[in-house]
């Protein structure tokens, strides 16, 4: 069975980062899709994905079917999980999303410490299109 993975940030297609480039390079885009219950936030230079209970909140993202071998612990280590100490930044979980055509099940990194005062809401729900 394959596996998936929701980006919603700086790892989403044709973005300027060597693990968005690897992701286009070595990963099947699947196509746009969409996450509810979960809200976005501008944290710096990259976003914040939380998890909500309002239906009505949404996030927009790519989704890729990552075909080769060590995949996730790449992306994991650019996450930073296990790096450090825990509580890590973010901490990668399985989700269902919904895809033009299906809803299927991804791999999707949340934000995992408590945001910043300073962070900013993506109202849109797509960091592409603020």
């Amino acid at each position: 069975m394959p596996e998936y993975l929701f980006t919603y940030g700086t790892l989403r297609l044709n973005q300027s980062h060597p693990i968005a480039e690897f992701l286009s390079e070595r990963a099947a885009l699947v196509g746009l899709a969409t996450l509810p219950k979960a809200k976005l936030y501008k944290i710096d230079w990259y976003p914040a994905l939380i998890e909500t209970n309002n239906e009505a909140d949404e996030v927009v993202g790519d989704v890729f079917r990552l075909d080769e071998p060590g995949a996730l612990a790449k992306i994991d280590e650019y996450e930073g999980i296990g790096v450090g100490e825990p509580p890590y930044e973010y901490r990668r979980a399985k989700v269902k999303i919904q895809t033009e055509d299906a809803e299927i099940e991804s791999w999707v990194y949340f934000y995992n410490v408590a945001l910043p005062s300073t962070a900013e809401i993506i109202e849109s729900g797509d960091y592409l299109n603020p």
